[in-house]
């Protein structure tokens, strides 16, 4: 059956004058003028065959007839307003953007962003990629993955992802002269450096190693480089099996020999303590955490 309803202009316009009780602040609210305010009424008094209020010299009162009504509107337009609300909720689309470590992003996480997505289809992602600790106050950037020791001032850091470190190698060099079966025979091949000597100096202290100078070779300051000129041939690298356990079991890279390193640093989640107010930044994060558990 088909509804018989006022028009909608004037039941907002008595809503508002009769939860003012001036069509003056009405007008204000509503963003047009008094004359219209009262023109809309009476439309609407003239639709109801009814009068709404009792216009006073400096006043407006509700009639039997208004205090029916209005509360009845009142409750229609609060349920109308929470539901357009929620659906707004529901098609809105955030945006997140975090700075992640490039082997972190290229390793680890790439394979899992689709669940994320799928999970969270409201937001939209914007990733940069640096080795650089985010300055919160001056890059705009709500999240970052950083390595480090977690000990940066003002911010929230948790622990995403610990490393473990070894020796890995092309397949080629389990061969020829020098081959690399033994720790010994190091002293005869290329060192692979990952930004700094920090990694092969402990490696090589952890080893025993006295006859391997670990400050020598090249240094690269991409992990991802760096694993990509270890199975070129180039040298022999430090990898860490969250990063190369594909490499390693496809053959593209072999480890031949241990001890393995554990750092004490990690991949952290980090950002001030007020981005985690916004729901996307809190969600991105305990996913992270997540999935690393």
């Amino acid at each position: 059956m088909a509804r018989r309803l006022p028009p909608l202009n004037s039941l907002r316009a008595f809503e508002a004058a009769g939860r003012h009780l001036s069509f003056t602040k009405a007008a204000i609210e509503l963003t047009v003028t008094q004359a219209a305010i009262s023109h809309q009424v009476k439309a609407l008094e003239d639709n109801l065959n009814v009068a709404l209020f009792r216009r006073l010299p400096r006043q407006l009162e509700l009639t039997r007839a208004g205090h029916l009504l209005l509360p009845v509107v009142r409750s229609s337009f609060d349920s109308i307003s929470h539901s357009v609300a929620e659906l707004r909720k529901l098609t809105a689309r955030s945006e997140l953007t975090v700075r992640l470590a490039p082997s972190f992003a290229a390793k680890w996480l790439s394979p899992r962003l689709e669940g994320f997505r799928q999970l969270h289809p409201e937001i939209e992602l914007s990733l940069t990629h640096s080795n650089e600790v985010v300055d919160f106050t001056r890059q705009a950037i709500d999240l970052a993955v950083t390595y480090g020791k977690g000990d940066w001032p003002d911010r929230v850091a948790e622990r995403v992802l610990t490393l473990d470190f070894f020796p890995v190698c092309a397949p080629s060099f389990l061969k020829g002269p020098h081959p690399l079966t033994s720790a010994i025979n190091l002293c005869h091949h290329k060192l692979l450096h990952d930004s700094s000597y920090k990694n092969w100096s402990a490696w090589v202290s952890l080893a025993g190693l006295g006859d391997v100078d670990p400050k020598r070779g090249t240094v690269m300051d991409d992990t991802n480089v760096l694993m990509q000129a270890a199975i070129d041939g180039l040298g022999v690298a430090l990898g860490s099996s969250r990063f190369i356990a594909g490499d390693l079991a496809a053959g593209r890279l072999v480890n031949p020999f241990g001890p393995v390193l554990h750092d004490d640093h990690a991949y952290y989640v980090v950002c001030p303590l007020a981005n985690l107010k916004r729901p996307e930044v809190r969600g991105f994060r305990d996913w992270l955490i997540g999935q690393a558990e």
